[in-house]
Formats: structure tokens, C-alpha cells, sequence
């Protein structure tokens, strides 16, 4: 019965597809859901991505308002739903500083486990005094009322727990996980027909890209050194999926490359591991990054990998899949790095057993975070 489930709530943003909803989806598929009972505190009324498989998968989903909106309204409805909801076994917070104010709640209700969850280097925000004052208010708050502290990578942690972070032993990496199955049967599948699913003609170069459309994942970048691309060779074509507030511009700066027939915007899809099956190259431009789940998900592909260098190390798997740049290279770079990335991918990305050893060492199957979490919320 599910009242008898330990009720961990995981306080997000919302459940549209990104690294934090990827890794949480994964997690809930693999965790024994005979014992475990995930609930989603979110912070806009509007449906998203996979709030049907959530409540499928036995979940609930409930709003509270942005803490922008005022501290006093967020703080009054995100306890009156912990009431209504709970009483939680954990609260794991994916809200990046403002984890602090959460846990801190939690605390107060009576929360036994608290974690805080860093998934990036950055807050996006611009450094000023008031900036600079939150962050160490949050972090003094975050050390204080969490049990464990994560990171999806050391820079990740580092980030929002410190520099100095190792010496606590709450502290720890939680790499990106990923469901492996999908991707293994990806070795049964016929490449071709997977690149004609996803509009390339046979002799076209197949680039791609997932991702939210957001100034972090550096759209524009990878817009210039495509349009550099298809200058060198015609004969290229570029998939981007995802959504995000800066899509119609994009859209428009590919029309004023002229290369807006040469550019899927494909938006949300399910269908992940067949789109990376099907790409010569994927190219990650990000300005900054906690680790690239999607980067891992690429190699498990097989797919060769153009990123920048502000992507984490422990996102390299080491077998032979990534190449980096820098940001400042030119378009031109970028664009010859694709070409070349793209036609290695025609002497196949290893062997499926390489990369699922080398997921396994590194700490990228989902199996093993599962049993991982279903610990810590045990407490």
C-alpha cells in the first residue's frame, strides 16, 4: 500500500526534459517503487514533459509558487504541501544555492534526510555584492541542514559547496546516470534507417545536439561553425532538440545564415537513444556545465563527441569519443573538428562491451544510483 512507502520529495524547478529531470526519470524507473514513493514539488503550474509517466510510475506532483514571486508565499505553500503530502523519509533539493532555504524548512518540519544537490558550476547569475551575499548566506545554510551533499562532478560540488568541500564528509560525487538497456539494443538496430527516421539522406553528414535553449548550451556557437560546416560541406545536416525561451531566436539567426533548411529544430522528444544512434557527430558548446548527462548518453551511442572545454573531465569516458575546444575558438575550427569527428563515426564508436565496462568503472549505470539513493533515503 502506498502509505506504507518511505515519501521522498525532490524539490525541482519543473519536470521538463534537462540533466536534473533526466537523472530524476532514470532513477524513479530503477528504484523499487514497491518501497520507495517519489513526489515532485514544483514551482510552475504549467504541465510538463513527464508529468504523466511520473503519476504512471505512482508519483505525485504538487506547486508551490517561484521563490521570486516572494519568500514569504513560497515558504508558506511549500510547508502546507509537506503537511498535506508527507511526513517525507528525505527531501532532496535539485534547486542549486537555493537548496539552503529548502533544507532549512525541511529541517525545521522534522525532515530526518536532507540533501543538497548541485547539477552545475554556475547559478547563471551576474556576480554583484547582493549576488555574492545570497551565495554565502545560501552555502552557510546548505552546511548547516543538509545531511549529505552532492554533486554530478567535483567542479559541481565545488561550486556550490565550496572549495574546500572535501575535508566535510557529507560530501560526495554522484555521477549522471543512465538507464544502459537502450542503449545496447542500439547494436541491433540498423543505422540507415535510423538516420532516414531522422530526415538525412545517405551521404549526408548527421551533426547533433540536445539540449535546452538557453545561453549556457551556447546555440549560437554551434550555429556559426555549422553554417562554417556547410560551406566546406554542403552536404551536412544539423538536429537540434530541445525548447527553451531562446529557440525562435535561434530559428531566426539560422535563417540569416541561410542554413535554416540544413536545421532540424526537432523540440522535446522520447526518443533520445535512436537520435544519438542515428548522428555522425554530437557537439556540446556549452559555456558552462555540472557534467553533460546527454554527453554521457552520447557515447554510450558510440558517437563521436565535439565539446567545449568547460565541460568536466569525469564526463570523458576515455574511450577514444571526445574532442575539446575552446570557447574562443573560431566557427571555422569548430567546424573543421566536426567534419573530421563526423567521418571517424563511419569506423564505429568501440564495441558495446568497452563502453558498458567503461560505464560501469565510472559510475554511470543507473542500477548502481538507484541502490546508491535507496540508501541514503533510508538514512
Amino acid at each position: 500500500m502506498s502509505h506504507t512507502k518511505i515519501k521522498v520529495l525532490h524539490v525541482v524547478g519543473r519536470m521538463h526534459p534537462g540533466g536534473i529531470e533526466t537523472l530524476l526519470m532514470n532513477v524513479y524507473r530503477n528504484i523499487d517503487r514497491d518501497k520507495y514513493e517519489f513526489h515532485f514539488a514544483v514551482q510552475s503550474p504549467e504541465p510538463s514533459f513527464y508529468d504523466d509517466e511520473i503519476r504512471a510510475l505512482g508519483g505525485t506532483i504538487f506547486v508551490q509558487p517561484p521563490p521570486k514571486d516572494g519568500i514569504r508565499s513560497f515558504r508558506k505553500q511549500l510547508t502546507a504541501n509537506m503537511n498535506k503530502y508527507g511526513p517525507y523519509a528525505a527531501v532532496h533539493s535539485h534547486v542549486f544555492g537555493f537548496s539552503g532555504y529548502v533544507l532549512k524548512l525541511a529541517d525545521k518540519l522534522g525532515v530526518p534526510v536532507r540533501i543538497s544537490h548541485s547539477h552545475n558550476t554556475s547559478d547563471s547569475k551576474s556576480t554583484s555584492l547582493v549576488r555574492n551575499l545570497y551565495r554565502s548566506y545560501m552555502r552557510s545554510l546548505i552546511s548547516r541542514h543538509s545531511t549529505n551533499m552532492l554533486g554530478c562532478s567535483r567542479a559541481a560540488c565545488e561550486s556550490l559547496f565550496g572549495n574546500g568541500c572535501w575535508k566535510d564528509g557529507r560530501v560526495d560525487v554522484f555521477p549522471n546516470a543512465i538507464t544502459l538497456a537502450p542503449y545496447e539494443s542500439l547494436v541491433q538496430v540498423n543505422r540507415e534507417e535510423l538516420r532516414r527516421r531522422f530526415g538525412a539522406e545517405e551521404d549526408e553528414l548527421l551533426i547533433g545536439h540536445i539540449g535546452r535553449f538557453s545561453k549556457q548550451k551556447n546555440h549560437a556557437l554551434l550555429l556559426d561553425s555549422f553554417a562554417s560546416l556547410v560551406k566546406q560541406r554542403p552536404k551536412s545536416r544539423l538536429l537540434l532538440c530541445g525548447d527553451g525561451p531562446l529557440r525562435p531566436e535561434m530559428e531566426e539567426k539560422a535563417r540569416g545564415l541561410g542554413i535554416a533548411d540544413k536545421v532540424n529544430f526537432l523540440g522535446l522528444r522520447k526518443d533520445v537513444p535512436e537520435l544519438l544512434g542515428a548522428l555522425d557527430a554530437f557537439v556540446l558548446p556549452s559555456l558552462y556545465e555540472g557534467l553533460g548527462i546527454v554527453l554521457i548518453e552520447a557515447q554510450a551511442a558510440g558517437v563521436p563527441c565535439l565539446i567545449s572545454e568547460t565541460v568536466p573531465r569525469e564526463a570523458d569516458l576515455r574511450i577514444g569519443l571526445i574532442e575539446r575546444l575552446a570557447l574562443n575558438d573560431p566557427p571555422e575550427r569548430w567546424a573543421e573538428a566536426m567534419a573530421s569527428i563526423g567521418e571517424r563515426r563511419a569506423r564505429g564508436g568501440g564495441e558495446w562491451q568497452e563502453r558498458a565496462a567503461a560505464l560501469g568503472e565510472r559510475g554511470y549505470d543507473i542500477r548502481v544510483s538507484a541502490e546508491k539513493l535507496e540508501r541514503l533515503y533510508a538514512g
